[in-house]
């Protein structure tokens, strides 16, 4: 008997499975609602909820609450890909009255929970047009991308927010207004047109000078650390201010960050004298390269933070204590639970070790949703080809990586249709329905019925070929193309 080694592409359909999710959103239909507002309708008060959103564009505005009767909803969206699951809206003062009315995600509940979702504002330089407003304590966003012009994400005063890895767009104070909110590790990004990334209001506590080193009133407001402040390509130099002061007692605060070359020297902006009452300071600030940037000419009322104050004051925790007594740590929050191990394939069905402390699994077919489970495996007999891995989701939605099924090996003891390679041909024994795969189970050509099938544009290396005789035998083998 001759042995032959082939990597087996899983062939899965539905099995049954425990609901993770409270709603699927899909705008294909393939989920439990096909509009996100409708899935967020359906929560309960008073009870967590996780809304799973397929990929896809969703027009409109989506409220948690309302601004006269706020939510008691505890609810988290978890999208399938930050860039592909958008939720936009295109409307902007004075094309309404209100900028409620001119924003596309607003938030009246504590305690929500985003991960890989875009919110954006298309209304572009056309005025105030929000991508979102976060009205609501706690709120924690990861892997997010927040999109837009002019007064692109604005938080409400007394309010506490956590951005993680996250990309925040826009051109004219488009991170403003009255929140104390931690952007760590995220991306703000400045686009042509503007010049003016923050503009904080008032701020609901401030940190005694008796209290620091540096001997100045420290407004909390917005804290930007270890991220990048980077602009588009068409940006020029010395363009962009790094904030300016909404009102009085404002603040706003830069640590271990890195600029780009849009940043004026100056640094910061004067306005309508509420400058001289507010907090503007920087700590080791650098370039994109990590080189300490010359502050020399930064404007005289702001300033640079000794470390002292930035280690015993400025931290999550401690800037958190002073706006509430609730505790608010979302660093926990956004830690994903760890990846699946042990994944493997038998008999056509997935397994994969328990994770401890997870609400359950999702199944992805070549990076697409299948299904969710809060099993350990997974049978499915649809039919369908390609890659399966699997993630944790835990106990908020977070999405581990995924892990991918363990090739399997097997060996076939007849082979009922030989295949060989001839020139830029493969040739087979007999007519039959052929498909060809790389090695990660990405098809590149199927044909029907054939003898023969042409490889002249493929280039050498090992792939997968699955034929299928007229009995519907199904067989794969590594095939090796040296041209």
């Amino acid at each position: 008997m001759k042995r032959f080694l082939f990597y087996f592409l899983l062939l899965i359909s539905v099995s049954s499975n425990s609901q993770i999710f409270r709603c699927i959103v899909a705008a294909d239909g393939t989920g439990t609602d096909s509009i996100i507002q409708s899935a967020i309708d359906k929560c309960p008060e008073n009870e967590k909820s996780i809304i799973f959103i397929k990929k896809g564009t969703y027009n409109g505005q989506t409220y948690i609450g309302a601004k006269a009767t706020p939510s008691s909803k505890i609810i988290s969206l978890i999208g399938e890909d930050p860039e592909q699951v958008i939720l936009t809206y295109d409307k902007s003062l004075p094309m309404v009255t209100k900028f409620e009315e001119a924003t596309t995600f607003q938030i009246y509940a504590n305690d929500f929970y985003a991960e890989n979702i875009t919110f954006a504002n298309s209304a572009g330089n056309t005025g105030q047009a929000l991508a979102l407003y976060t009205a609501g304590d706690r709120q924690t966003f990861k892997n997010c991308r927040i999109l837009g012009y002019q007064d692109t994400y604005r938080s409400k005063k007394g309010t506490r927010g956590y951005f993680k890895n996250c990309w925040i767009e826009g051109a004219v104070d488009f991170i403003y207004a009255g929140g104390v909110e931690f952007f760590d590790d995220c991306t703000i990004n400045c686009v042509n047109g503007g010049g003016y990334i923050t503009a904080p209001e008032d701020a609901y506590v401030t940190i005694p000078k008796a209290s620091t080193v540096c001997q100045k009133f420290l407004r909390v407001g917005f804290f930007f650390r270890n991220c990048d402040i980077t602009a588009n390509s068409d940006v020029p130099d010395n363009s962009y201010y790094l904030g300016r002061p909404w009102n009085s007692m404002a603040g706003t605060f830069y640590l271990n960050c890195k600029l780009g070359k849009h940043i004026k020297p100056a640094g910061w902006k004067d306005w309508s004298g509420n400058e001289t009452s507010s907090s503007f300071a920087e700590y080791n600030s650098t370039d994109m390269n990590g080189i300490p940037i010359d502050t020399t000419s930064r404007v005289s009322w702001s300033f640079q933070l000794p470390k002292a104050d930035v280690d015993s004051l400025l931290g999550l925790q401690a800037i958190y204590q002073r706006v509430s007594t609730e505790v608010y740590n979302p660093v926990p929050i956004c830690t994903a639970p760890s990846a699946p191990t042990s994944v493997t394939l038998n008999g056509g069905t997935i397994y994969w070790a328990s994770v401890d402390g997870v609400a359950g699994y999702i199944i992805l077919l070549d990076g697409q949703y299948v299904s969710e489970t809060s099993e350990t495996s997974y049978t499915d007999n649809s039919g369908q080809t390609g890659v399966y891995s699997v993630k944790c989701v835990g106990a908020l939605g977070q999405l581990s990586d995924a892990t991918s099924t363990s090739t399997a090996i097997e060996d076939i003891e007849t082979k009922r249709i030989k295949a060989f390679i001839k020139k830029d041909e493969i040739l087979l024994s007999e007519p039959a329905t052929v498909k060809l795969y790389t090695l990660n189970g990405v098809k590149l050509l199927t044909s029907e019925k054939c003898s023969s099938v042409s490889i002249k544009n493929l280039t050498n290396g090992v792939y997968v070929l699955q034929t299928q005789d007229t009995n519907n035998f199904i067989n794969s083998q590594k095939l090796i193309i040296e041209k």
